[in-house]
């Protein structure tokens, strides 16, 4: 049976009290055993916070500690080890479907001098909304710099993923105009030569749960072919 609000409105029923003596004495016992159980747990935190605030504050304690639960400070910043990447050589072979291709700059890589890349792209006369590219990077022979968008229309967001890096371009909602890649150049990568001798830098399809893509106006996704390029380092 369900008692609703209108149900018990609707009637003229009066109740009588409800508080007996016995009722009020086990409210009371509830009560007084809550009150202690709470005493209780706010002592036991108290002594975990003072305790915990001595060890943070001696060293030699922290230190033990440390030792006893196996932990150990890692520093991110100095965490540049990379894992060794195999980047292929990769060619356009028709130049009228999608591509995206990485081009070396005009002046030769020194060792130590910052040298631009840049990379193209072409979309087949489809108007882009978006784009994943990764990037192989040979780390034992170059650092990179930085990351950033050559088209206006886009904003790009870098990642280093540390095989490889992983470039994701969205266009800015203030361009209202078709974003057709002809031939654009889409990202530029500052990279700094370690060493003399030849390299490559080129774009990889996909990696892991990543690929390199376009995404069109109808939220089409493109496949686009992808080109590298040999830099030698002097």
């Amino acid at each position: 049976m369900i008692i609703s609000y209108s149900n018990i409105m609707g009637n003229n029923t009066t109740f009588g009290p409800i508080d007996s003596p016995e009722m009020i004495t086990e409210s009371g016992k509830s009560s007084h055993k809550k009150g202690v159980m709470m005493a209780f747990i706010t002592v036991v935190v108290l002594l975990l916070a003072v305790g915990g605030y001595i060890i943070l504050s001696n060293p030699s304690l922290k230190s033990q500690m440390k030792e006893t639960l196996k932990l150990s400070e890692v520093n991110i910043e100095q965490n540049t080890d990379y894992e060794k990447v195999e980047v292929f050589e990769s060619d356009i072979t028709d130049r009228m479907s999608p591509w995206i291709e990485v081009r070396g700059g005009e002046a030769d890589a020194m060792v130590g001098k910052d040298y631009e890349v840049t990379v193209y792209g072409y979309s087949g006369g489809k108007d882009i909304t978006g784009y994943d590219m990764l990037l192989g990077v040979d780390h034992e022979m170059f650092d990179v710099i930085s990351v950033s968008s050559k088209s206006d229309a886009f904003q790009i967001f870098s990642f280093d993923k540390g095989t490889h890096s992983s470039v994701t371009g969205i266009k800015n909602i203030q361009v209202t105009e078709p974003t057709i890649f002809d031939e654009t150049p889409l990202v530029s990568i500052i990279l700094r030569p370690k060493m003399k001798g030849e390299g490559l830098l080129t774009v990889t399809s996909t990696k892991d749960k990543e690929k390199t893509q376009f995404v069109d106006n109808e939220v089409n996704v493109i496949i686009p072919q992808i080109g590298s390029v040999f830099i030698t380092v002097k």
